[in-house]
This record gives C-alpha cells, structure tokens and sequence, in this order.
C-alpha cells in the first residue's frame, strides 16, 4: 500500500504517514486500532517482538479490571510512554 492509499484510508496527509514510518512523529495509541484495520494487521504488529496469545489475554485481561475511561485512557497512556522509551533505549544501544 502506498503512502498516498494509507493517508487517504486514515485520513491524515501523505507527510504525516511519512514521518511515522520514519519515525519522526508518533503514532498515537489511540489509532493503532484504526491502522491495524486498514493495514490488515493485528494491533501487535506496530511493536517489536510480537506478545504471545497468553501475554495479550492478560493485558486485555487487566486492562477491562480497570474502573473507567479515564483509567483506561491513563493506561493505555503509560503503556505508549513504556513502550517508547524501550524502543529509544534499545536503539540507542544499537549504534
């Protein structure tokens, strides 16, 4: 799929697709959902090393304990902070 087809299915322009394939921009948590389904791929392809089916159960598991929206949200939230600052970490040991 071109860059062109993807920002058109997502609704964002063509320079903002770009700059998340390089990582110059991110991706918010809240998309992935909407990416995931016109990229025809689960949600767990977006991150390094796929969980398991077990591991994404407990998540999932954990994540509807949760009392509200807020929390859900604050959530989701901590785990994309998490979840960067292990790919910085990681890419900065690689140079």
């Amino acid at each position: 799929m071109s860059q062109e087809d993807l920002a058109e299915a997502v609704e964002r322009d063509q320079r903002a697709i770009s700059e998340y394939e390089n990582g110059k921009r991110r991706l918010a948590a809240v998309d992935l959902p909407l990416f995931a389904t016109v990229l025809q791929v689960p949600i767990s392809h977006f991150f390094e090393g796929s969980a398991s089916p077990d591991q994404d159960a407990a998540l999932l598991n954990y994540f509807h304990l949760l009392p509200d929206d807020q929390a859900r949200h604050s959530a989701i939230v901590l785990m994309q902070t998490f979840a960067y600052a292990l790919m910085r970490a990681a890419s900065s040991t690689e140079r």
